[in-house]
């Protein structure tokens, strides 16, 4: 089996030399998820699923020739961000060399998520193509949720409160819906920006939705949900089409009960049993909410607090930890500093979106909600993959001033 991403990545580098960066640019794409499934197996200290940390970089490095192109805000944004993510590694660098090493290669990939994208993508056929590329990539998630749920099988055994999280060949439940909750923006986008209008595509893309919606449902997913509500929100805000965006929802909300029935909405309701139990009195301890993440930020707010010197407390040690959440774990990893650039970084991002077209507004605000949530719960600045998909698309909406994807 480990011949599989061998061989995809090797056919990546020959696509890169045949075809260009934007041709490997696809490919990266649309195979990243069947890549990441090989999670266990290692080439030397690395993983497969974090091997693209090389990849990316080496392949992607004549972009950042063209950083001049870019305006001034998002060139500022990069260099903010690089700076939130990395203060502290000078202190953590003789201590452990290759965990902050490994951690350097991270930012350098986020650092160029500013630029692949924007720089690549170039006209609307582009950007179909990338939109594509992402939803293929989610088909491979989708199917293993499928096929787990149809013959009861299950790869990978994980819970939560009770409920089985069909995570097929990943090693937690953040892959299915990040694929997933990917692949649906996508979906969105395509239809949002380019209303196709040969109908069995169309037909098609509404059918890998569907399942799309179902994969995510099926990792019980508190943040998917609270994600999925927040973009319900902002279509309903932003839609010019009100009543169709909502029948469309609402037509959603009626084939998922069709299909689950009564099982979808008491799963949901027991995936919040703790959130409920805490405001109703039964629970009375407010740690125990959020799969207990409150007791793992409490001991780190006191380890901040309590062990860390001075220093390191306003530069960070340069460690990283799984804090389960990015800004305890930026606090730590670069100190009060580098939190400090974090939240002008968010405050300036949320500004440059309120100032983007109006077409694309409500996409680059599903995109920036979605990582404000995951930033509660979750170690954003370890998923590197994550942060090109979300920072290149955002960028891409906010520093093109051609009007090709305003345009079907």
């Amino acid at each position: 089996m480990i011949i599989i991403p061998l061989i995809i990545i090797l056919v990546i580098f020959l696509i890169r030399i045949q075809k260009g960066m934007f041709a490997a640019l696809l490919l990266v794409v649309a195979t990243k998820s069947i890549i990441d499934a090989f999670w266990e197996y290692r080439v030397g200290p690395l993983s497969f699923s974090s091997f693209g940390g090389i990849i990316i970089p080496l392949i992607f490095f004549p972009v950042l020739k063209k950083q001049k192109i870019f305006p001034n805000f998002w060139k500022k944004n990069s260099y903010l961000l690089l700076a939130a993510l990395s203060l502290g590694f000078i202190f953590a660098l003789p201590i452990k060399p290759l965990e902050t090493i490994e951690l350097m290669l991270i930012v350098i990939n986020i650092f160029f998520a500013f630029y692949i994208i924007p720089y690549l993508v170039r006209d609307s056929k582009k950007l179909k193509q990338l939109l594509l590329a992402i939803i293929i990539s989610g088909v491979f998630p989708i199917v293993v949720s499928l096929y787990q749920f149809q013959t009861g099988v299950v790869f990978q055994e994980r819970e939560t409160v009770g409920l089985t999280r069909y995570v097929g060949f990943y090693h937690d439940a953040f892959p299915v819906r990040f694929y997933g909750l990917f692949t649906l923006f996508s979906i969105i986008a395509f239809f949002h920006l380019f209303k196709p209008k040969n109908k069995i595509f169309s037909y098609g893309l509404m059918l890998v939705g569907l399942g799309a919606l179902f994969s995510v449902y099926l990792v019980f997913s508190k943040a998917a949900v609270a994600i999925i509500g927040l973009w319900v929100i902002l279509i309903l805000i932003f839609s010019r089409l009100r009543f169709r965006a909502a029948f469309t929802i609402m037509a959603v909300v009626i084939v998922l009960g069709l299909v689950f029935g009564d099982t979808l909405f008491s799963n949901i309701e027991q995936l919040f049993s703790k959130e409920v139990g805490y405001q109703t009195g039964e629970i009375k301890d407010a740690r125990f909410t959020l799969a207990g993440r409150g007791y793992i930020w409490q001991d780190y707010w006191q380890f901040w607090a309590t062990e860390q010197a001075t220093l390191f407390q306003w530069f960070g040690d340069g460690i990283g930890r799984p804090s389960h959440n990015e800004y305890f774990r930026i606090l730590l990893l670069n100190g009060i500093v580098g939190l400090f650039f974090f939240l002008v970084y968010l405050f300036s991002t949320v500004k440059i979106v309120f100032k983007s077209n109006k077409k694309v507004k409500v996409l680059c605000f599903m995109l920036m909600g979605m990582y404000l949530i995951d930033c509660i719960g979750l170690d954003t600045g370890y998923y590197y993959y994550y942060n090109i998909l979300l920072w290149g698309i955002i960028g891409l909406f906010v520093t093109r001033k051609e009007s090709f994807f305003y345009q079907s």
